[in-house]
């Protein structure tokens, strides 16, 4: 995947079941770090950092799950910028 995405996506990857925490299920994000995703100044760094953090919350086998999952989102994402 050569290409970059003009912004960084979300990695919602529309799993949305919640643990008694609020994490949840797909993307193992917590109810605090879903609403800061969707805040307008949330910048790029922070958004990478987390993305990473999610990632090592992971256990091996979710983790690739979820990436092949991730990447197809991007991938969608890209096609649909090009129409």
């Amino acid at each position: 995947m050569a290409e970059k995405i003009s912004k960084i996506l979300s990695p919602c990857i529309s799993i949305c079941q919640y643990d008694e925490n609020g994490t949840c299920f797909g993307c193992l994000r917590t109810l605090k770090e879903r609403k800061k995703w969707k805040k307008p100044e949330t910048s790029n760094m922070w958004k990478e950092k987390n993305l990473n953090e999610i990632k090592e919350r992971m256990q091996p086998q979710h983790r690739k799950s979820w990436e092949d999952t991730y990447i197809k989102k991007i991938e969608r994402v890209l096609k649909n910028e090009k129409s």
